[in-house]
């Protein structure tokens, strides 16, 4: 069987409940990245329309009774577990008692933005547009540095000021280079839903930095899985609505798949380096995330991924189409996905393709490293659910 070959279960491509919930994951996250999905208003976005006319019409077929407004499907998304609904979905492709929305918000779980982007006509949900860009812009002018300041940039700053925007491009002697005009395509005004509208003031969390959002309850949330895991959420810096020109926020498929991933492969980065080998992070302008030199020579390319669904990764597990040559191809989780589902890895080997990268935890991975540099007992187990101690 060549690596182009799927693996995938065959009821996955026959089932319409999967159709059915990749079409509403799709529209949560529209109209989310849009207005804020507690504002609204007609004509509804062709996605959110489409997806309730086609549960509408699955329900009627069932004989079960269908919401009967877009602001009753978000309802729907929002507090009644997507095992609950009247389609049937593939054997593991979702957790008993997953929400598309979080319940205090309103605004799409992590597994729906997995959702979304697993849809065939994903990309304008996916990071892929830009920086694919980037790293051709940066390829024809030869300069890594920009490339690598860049994804920094999104990283460690998903909120900036009206005044960063114009003024960064020229920081650090010009180091964005071509792709300091990319910054007013990315980040665009920060919603007025993250607004704390009494004292008008936006908060960003205390962790990953991006902007947290009030809850009905009157807290905050974090989108970000990592941080939702804590035992509370953080506040961190606090941005006046009208300071500085304006508050500005990285869109949301920069955020999911390449700020959050980012703060996972920077520290892991660091812990391998610490623990013996040397470390490449995003070489050849991203064509992987992380690529490792250990001591006996071994090269491996890594890549971080933190997903809710270990299907949903599996679908999607493919390694490297460029970039510096490796040894091996792995996919790296956080050690506390396999402590809270156990079958996490199982689930992701139903699903991958053939000659896809193998699954570790990131425990898993540094342990490796310690043994080929000769100061730690532990070797590479990409079988083993035993629950290891996280990293971070």
């Amino acid at each position: 069987m060549d690596q182009t070959e799927a693996v995938h279960p065959a009821p996955w491509a026959e089932s319409e409940g999967i159709r059915l919930l990749q079409g509403v994951a799709t529209a949560m996250v529209r109209l989310a990245e849009a207005t804020g999905t507690e504002s609204l208003s007609r004509p509804y976005p062709e996605e959110a329309q489409q997806a309730l006319n086609d549960i509408a019409l699955a329900c009627l077929l069932l004989k079960a009774d269908p919401p009967e407004s877009l602001p009753e499907l978000i309802d729907w998304a929002a507090h009644r577990p997507i095992d609950k609904w009247t389609f049937t979905l593939p054997a593991d492709a979702i957790r008993p008692g997953s929400l598309l929305l979080d319940k205090a918000t309103r605004r799409p779980a992590q597994l729906c933005y997995e959702w979304a982007v697993d849809a065939e006509e994903s990309t304008a949900l996916s990071e892929r547009p830009f920086m694919g860009t980037a790293a051709t812009r940066c390829r024809e002018e030869d300069y890594p540095e920009a490339y690598q300041a860049f994804r920094s940039l999104l990283i460690r700053r998903p909120v900036l000021t009206h005044r960063d925007l114009v003024t960064l491009p020229g920081a650090d002697d010009g180091l964005l280079g071509p792709l300091g005009e990319l910054l007013h395509d990315i980040y665009q005004p920060a919603p007025a839903s993250y607004l704390d509208r009494d004292r008008r003031i936006y908060t960003a969390c205390g962790r990953c930095r991006t902007l947290l959002h009030p809850t009905t309850e009157g807290g905050l949330w974090c989108e970000r899985r990592s941080c939702q895991d804590r035992d509370s959420v953080r506040p961190g810096r606090e941005f006046r609505a009208d300071d500085d020109g304006g508050v500005h926020l990285l869109i949301g498929p920069l955020r999911q798949w390449v700020a959050a991933p980012g703060i996972l492969e920077e520290r892991l980065a660091s812990r391998l380096v610490k623990s013996g080998a040397d470390v490449e992070l995003w070489p050849d302008y991203g064509a992987y995330g992380v690529r490792v030199s250990l001591a006996d020579g071994t090269t491996l390319a890594v890549e971080h991924k933190d997903w809710t669904s270990p299907a949903l990764l599996g679908r999607r597990a493919a390694p490297p189409l460029s970039g510096p040559p490796y040894d091996r191809c792995f996919w790296v989780i956080p050690a506390a996905r396999v402590r809270e589902q156990p079958n996490y890895r199982a689930v992701f080997e139903r699903y991958r393709r053939a000659g896809s990268p193998d699954l570790i935890s990131d425990r898993e991975l540094v342990d490796t490293v310690r043994k080929a540099a000769g100061t730690g007992p532990s070797g590479l187990d990409t079988t083993s659910d035993e629950p290891a101690e996280g990293l971070f």
